[in-house]
């Protein structure tokens, strides 16, 4: 995980040095040298922020020793961090728990992806993968019951993109449409590669996925080459739209060391606006081209367009300014030519 930027910013280079979870007595000294050459503590914190990863910079630091090298107040807004990621993990693990007995009740297994499998395997459980959400994988043919099962529970939809989206539901996208109780949010994924080959073997990984324990219930996740996969992939997407976030580098490098793409130029000072525009007009193609042939009109139609309500939401303006924003969707055609 090296920036090809050979001048980064003291900040930075701290950042980098702290995204990990052991540490040799050098590791501890460079880090020591590299407190003393801070002058922007508050940039500091932002960037832990912004990289998904203040939880864990506050457990390092405090963990090995090296809280006394930092400001106070600096210190506790990465602790304040750090207990906020811990009590929305438990929060999620609640929530979860009733997703989990719902679906086990109907008998429909489903495996963990991501941040709760991630948090409760490799980071040991103490709230140091920060989530906002809770990603489920099931098989195709559960998706859609799974789905309306938890909506029979309470949990509602979030906006479908087009009526005409509506009927092949099932074979777009990677998962359904995001399901929301009471602020928890869950996606059902039935999908996890652009590649028809690679999902026709997710329902072996279901059927063989590894079992955890999460707070004495029973759990599944991923074997480590098929999350490493998803996850790389998962990345790329991120970098095509609206950028990614170190934690999501330090997941693949801890699930497989030196697994972890390099760094984009910029990524570090930058992520949540660090999209790489050529990979999003590819990844579009090469989505397109990986559905069926038959729904393939029906779904560029509701793509270029979504209904009005989608619309004000996704350009955050009134139905008349909404309006306007339809021709800009007809970049889609042109992505695909």
């Amino acid at each position: 995980m090296t920036d090809p930027i050979t001048r980064l910013t003291p900040e930075e280079k701290l950042l980098i040095s702290l995204c990990r979870l052991d540490f040799s007595e050098e590791q501890k000294a460079e880090i020591r040298d590299l407190m003393n050459e801070i002058k922007d503590w508050d940039h500091f914190v932002k960037l832990a922020n912004d990289h998904g990863i203040i939880a864990l910079t506050a457990h390092n630091i405090r963990g090995n020793g090296l809280a006394g090298f930092i400001q106070e107040k600096t210190m506790n807004l990465l602790d304040n961090g750090r207990m906020q990621s811990m009590i929305r993990n438990t929060w999620l693990v609640q929530r979860w728990k009733e997703v989990n007995k719902i679906l086990c009740d109907a008998g429909i297994k489903h495996v963990l992806l991501k941040g709760m499998a991630l948090e409760h395997t490799l980071y040991g459980a103490m709230g140091l993968r920060q989530m906002t959400d809770n990603d489920i994988l099931v098989k195709k043919e559960d998706a859609l019951k799974a789905w309306l099962l938890l909506k029979e529970y309470g949990f509602q939809s979030g906006i479908i993109k087009s009526p005409l989206h509506r009927k092949i539901i099932t074979e777009i996208g990677k998962h359904m449409p995001t399901l929301i109780k009471d602020g928890y949010a869950v996606e059902i994924h039935h999908r996890l590669f652009q590649e028809t080959e690679k999902n026709t073997k997710l329902d072996d990984a279901i059927d063989n996925a590894v079992e955890i324990t999460i707070e004495g219930t029973k759990a599944y996740i991923l074997n480590d080459n098929i999350h490493l996969n998803y996850l790389k992939e998962h990345n790329k997407l991120h970098l095509s739209l609206e950028g990614s976030q170190l934690r999501l580098f330090l997941d693949m490098e801890l699930i497989k060391p030196g697994s972890a793409p390099e760094l984009p130029a910029g990524f570090l000072s930058n992520p949540l606006n660090m999209c790489l525009p050529k990979q999003g007009k590819n990844a579009y193609r090469t989505y397109f081209s990986s559905l069926p042939q038959g729904i393939r009109f029906r779904f560029l139609m509701g793509d270029i367009f979504p209904s009005l309500k989608w619309m004000k939401k996704r350009y955050g303006c009134g139905w008349a300014k909404a309006i306007l924003y339809y021709p800009l969707r007809l970049g889609k055609v042109v992505r695909l030519l």
